[in-house]
């Protein structure tokens, strides 16, 4: 398979009418010229570097990737400055990276390429004047401090210029390109402060909407009173009462131009793209004209489309079906039933971190920023044929095998799949019709489930272990790590039973350290403690057939189990005891020996109800045992 350098594409987020006219642009004209496209996008941008922000802002780590070649950074995705301004300054930290801008010319080092909005705008002006006859007219843009704002401005003037219509300074008004300068332009029209237009042509639909709303609110009707332009095109113009004339940007011309100066870089080769540089008229009513039908149907289907997806997300109950599984292997076999939420999807790959989920002590410690050198292919499917899953990788290739089936260029949109900052990996998706469909609310939605879902069973897991060592300790002695009485209690009834029901031998060893008090009164409780824990090793030579050991009391223990011994093991297991204690009392230099006093039972359980029985025995034997051994030391 040929390989292929990647364009980087970097978005603030990929829904909306604007960016995925952009992305068309530029995939179109990356296959022209054939590379890769991948797309490095965020779901959510926040202002203050939150550990989730921090969290989707990682999948830009991708630009150090050795494959990508230079990148388009669309500017106005950003909309968050702070989130903007931290993609920036990692951008600038990598060595000789080529990088073009979107929609801004003000960023110093980078050449910025730019819808002509100023042409745009121009055509918003043209229609008021040559098919409404209008001429006094306003054009409220975005602030001054903006170049794409300037350019608005512009186009208004050239329109008004060159029907030589009159251009007050008051009708030029820049104002933020949001609702709070339109609603004061409505204020002061509506009560004099400002001489009352025929029109106004807005920089953009959010500002359109708004001033047509407010006028009427104010008793000014749109447009028997006053005629509105918008421009950009948004969903609120086309669903506003009255609609909103308005005009799409030529943002495919101006995508395809990225790739093309970008290219250039590259390789010094001058490329024209062929998208004729023009944007979309759509007449609506704020004008006086009708509602453009066939555009509003087709762009009413869309966004019919992407509602359903998200109703289908939420009565899928994606989420709860992923939350309720308790093992990994169950949630990923649960996720691949859901990849035909994903519209249209064509492959989606799930890449995690080989260690996503390790269980560490300290669970600070996690990879927050890039990603592991080895990764793996969790689940990979188009939403129809079987998935398949573990395929490993090095991150450093970026592209899981699984997308690298086909002999041509290719467009990937990656998103983080991380909790607060904690990575998991990340997820690659494309989509069939890869020049016109881009990732919906509902994919937002989709992985930030998986991400949920995936943090679940990691802490589900955590807990486990961290209840499982609870466990251990709560039944082990801290000093010889031996079974506690707590332990004697959880196992003895059962290794009883074990003996009962498959007719073998019950062995119970009951022992007991010979001069502990005297140890710790003459030598110290270190000491004595010392005595404990060699007497304790002694005892752990007789269990070589899976018997318990145990530490019932201060320097009392208890051995027990089942097995098919013969009438000699007390004697083999007396012998071990000694044995130890005798290597350990030669070579200890200790001022003391240790010495255990020890009684056994062995034999079928039938003719007895419970191990107490036979514990009981044993200890009468061991007590036995202790005296016979003190009469041999005096």
């Amino acid at each position: 398979m040929k390989e292929r350098k990647t364009i980087a594409v970097l978005v603030g987020t990929t829904n909306g009418f604007f960016r995925s006219k952009c992305l068309s642009g530029i995939i179109k004209q990356a296959y022209k010229l054939d590379y890769n496209v991948a797309v490095f996008s965020l779901f959510t941008m926040i202002a203050d570097e939150t550990k989730h922000q921090l969290g989707e802002e990682n999948i830009f780590s991708f630009l150090k990737n050795k494959d990508i070649v230079g990148g388009i950074f669309v500017d106005y995705s950003f909309w968050e400055d702070r989130s903007r301004q931290r993609i920036m300054k990692f951008v600038r930290s990598l060595p000789d990276f080529r990088m073009v801008i979107f929609d801004n010319k003000g960023i110093p080092g980078y050449e910025g390429i730019v819808s002509n909005d100023r042409k745009g705008i121009a055509a918003m002006a043209d229609h008021l004047i040559e098919v409404h006859g209008f001429r006094k007219i306003m054009c409220l843009s975005g602030g001054a401090e903006f170049p794409v704002a300037v350019d608005r401005m512009n186009g208004y003037i050239d329109s008004m210029t060159r029907h030589g219509l009159e251009v007050k300074e008051e009708y030029k008004i820049y104002g933020d390109f949001w609702t709070g300068a339109a609603t004061e332009l409505a204020r002061k029209i509506a009560e004099g402060e400002t001489e009352r237009p025929e029109a106004v042509v807005c920089g953009n639909d959010k500002s359109a909407v708004t001033l047509v709303n407010e006028l009427i609110n104010r008793g000014i009707c749109v447009p028997e009173d006053i005629a509105v332009t918008g421009y950009d095109l948004s969903g609120d113009s086309m669903s506003n009462d009255p609609t909103v004339t308005t005009c799409t940007r030529p943002d495919v011309h101006a995508g395809e131009r990225c790739v093309c100066t970008l290219h250039k870089y590259i390789t010094g080769e001058d490329i024209e793209p062929d998208e004729p540089d023009e944007g979309i008229f759509v007449s609506g009513e704020s004008c006086g004209c009708r509602r453009d039908i066939a555009f509003a149907h087709r762009y009413n289907e869309i966004d019919r489309m992407e509602q359903d997806s998200e109703g289908q997300f939420r009565l899928s109950c994606m989420q709860e079906s992923l939350m309720a599984t308790e093992t990994y292997d169950e949630l990923i076999d649960t996720l691949s039933g859901f990849v035909r939420l994903i519209r249209d999807c064509a492959q989606v790959t799930l890449c995690l971190n080989e260690d996503w989920n390790l269980f560490r002590e300290d669970d600070s410690v996690y990879v927050r920023q890039g990603y592991q050198p080895d990764m793996y292919e969790a689940l990979s499917s188009d939403g129809v044929h079987p998935y398949t899953c573990g395929t490993e990788f090095r991150s450093e290739d970026m592209y899981p095998p699984s997308m690298m089936t086909e002999d041509r260029p290719i467009a990937c949109f990656f998103n983080s799949v991380h909790f607060e900052d904690r990575c998991f990996g990340y997820q690659v998706v494309r989509f069939r019709d890869e020049i016109n469909r881009f990732p919906e609310e509902a994919y937002h939605s989709w992985i930030s489930a998986v991400s949920v879902a995936l943090e679940y069973i990691r802490m589900q897991g955590r807990m486990k272990l961290m209840y499982n060592r609870a466990f251990a300790n709560s039944i082990r002695d801290a000093m010889t790590g031996l079974y506690n009485r707590q332990g004697y209690d959880m196992y003895c009834g059962q290794v009883f039973n074990i003996a009962k029901e498959r007719h073998i031998r019950l062995l119970v060893i009951v022992a007991d350290l010979d001069d502990l008090k005297k140890i710790n009164d003459v030598y110290g409780h270190s000491e004595g403690d010392n005595a404990i824990t060699v007497a304790a090793r002694a005892l752990q030579t007789c269990c070589g057939n899976g018997e318990y050991c145990v530490r019932s009391g201060g320097d009392e223990f208890i051995i027990f189990g089942a097995y098919d011994y013969d009438n000699a093991i007390p004697i083999f297991y007396r012998s071990r005891i000694d044995g130890y204690l005798a290597r350990y009392n030669t070579s200890s230099d200790k001022p003391y020996t240790v010495g255990m006093s020890a009684g056994f039972f062995i034999d079928y359980v039938d003719n007895y109800t419970n191990i107490d029985q036979c514990l009981k025995i044993a200890d009468e034997r061991m007590y036995a045992n202790k005296t016979s051994r003190k009469k041999g030391r005096k």
